[in-house]
């Protein structure tokens, strides 16, 4: 029989749990409820993307009535059934335009409620001066997709001449109120833990038993991934101007700081991530995707920095030498395209496994371009 999800974590402790002495049905009851709040209930945010308005004053292309797409990489958490995908529309004072928005969900996926996400509805501009942002949401059913480190769900907007556009999508994986009886998934049979069943040691593939369990706890934390993901805006717009272009980009074909079209002039910005340390000893493996267009035939290239430390009064202290890992982005000649995934090895020696990220990038040289929609860092762990 399927196991209930509870809506909070049980007061379960390991203590009752002795290697070499008998084990009760009861204390295996509590172990198994606390399995499924951790693969049921207590699940994650599984991604975002964000396009905020362009400075336009200096010939900047706008968003305003762009056609664009926004791509959110996606890995299935083990036994996610349903995802939330909710989209914002950027404020406009021009409330009698529109955009069509269309998204297409990874392979294996099906619409539940495209809540007109599938491109079939018109969503008008909201206005200026809303004190919440606007959502439209839609629920797909990912129970049919495989785990990858290569789907995504794309978001494209078609808007009319002053249509806003969209500001913002994130994505949710929603609670289960069951775990199915399944050894593929993370099930366990709740009728092994009747009163009156014999406690039997089983294994990791059978749906009962002690080994089944303490499998599932580990999936619990391994199975899911970390992830860190920069995704903006990709079009058609062709432009080579570093001045004009609404992507982020790099023309000088020495290695440098990326323009991240950011309001104040801060093109090199560091980020910051905690590594988590699941098995003592073992390098905490990653992998890197960019998505990117060249505007020539020349290659170009991104470099994403890496080093452990600490964060003291906002100042980041490393330790160690900083390393980083090269990404070759093949030229493509004006099309979009996803680079082959690289492996990324972060180092564990920072403070509760803290590590600064900074990303650089050569470009093609003068008169060209080097545009970037997205860069996706995503744990690996088997």
């Amino acid at each position: 029989m399927p196991t209930p999800v509870t809506q909070a974590p049980s007061a379960f402790s390991l203590d009752a749990v002795r290697t070499g002495e008998p084990v009760s049905v009861g204390t295996v009851a509590r172990l198994a409820e606390e399995v499924a709040f951790l693969n049921g209930h207590n699940l994650v945010k599984a991604g975002e993307a964000d396009a905020p308005l362009r400075q336009t004053g200096a010939g900047r292309v706008s968003l305003t009535g762009l056609a664009y797409t926004l791509r959110v990489p996606y890995t299935r958490s083990s036994g996610a059934r349903v995802i939330r995908i909710a989209v914002e529309i950027h404020e406009s004072s021009e409330i009698l335009d529109s955009q069509a928005i269309t998204v297409t969900l990874p392979t294996g996926a099906t619409w539940l409620d495209a809540g007109g996400l599938d491109g079939t509805a018109t969503f008008f501009n909201p206005p200026v001066g809303r004190t919440t942002p606007m959502e439209i949401v839609g629920f797909a059913n990912v129970s049919g997709v495989t785990a990858s480190m290569t789907q995504e769900i794309k978001v494209a907007t078609t808007p009319t001449s002053k249509g806003a556009g969209v500001r913002r999508v994130t994505l949710h994986e929603c609670p289960l109120s069951s775990l199915a009886v399944s050894s593929s998934e993370p099930g366990w049979d709740a009728a092994a833990t009747r009163s009156g069943r014999p406690v039997i040691d089983g294994g990791s593939a059978s749906p009962r038993g002690m080994q089944r369990l303490f499998y599932l706890l580990d999936q619990a934390r391994s199975a899911w991934r970390q992830h860190w993901c920069l995704s903006g805006v990709e079009s058609a717009n062709a432009s080579t101007s570093n001045t004009q272009t609404p992507h982020w980009h790099r023309q000088s074909a020495t290695e440098g700081e990326i323009d991240w079209l950011l309001n104040a002039p801060v093109n090199d910005p560091n980020w910051y991530l905690q590594v988590r340390d699941l098995y003592a000893g073992t390098a905490s493996a990653w992998k890197l995707r960019v998505r990117y267009r060249t505007s020539s035939a020349v290659d170009c290239e991104l470099k994403l920095y890496h080093q452990g430390g600490s964060l003291s009064a906002n100042s980041f202290s490393g330790v160690g030498t900083e390393g980083s890992t090269a990404v070759t982005l093949t030229a493509t000649s004006g099309a979009w395209a996803w680079t082959t995934a690289v492996s990324v090895s972060l180092p564990r020696d920072g403070t509760n496994g803290l590590v600064r990220l900074r990303l650089t990038a050569k470009g093609p040289g003068s008169g060209e371009l080097l545009s970037i929609a997205c860069v996706d860092l995503r744990e690996d762990e088997a």
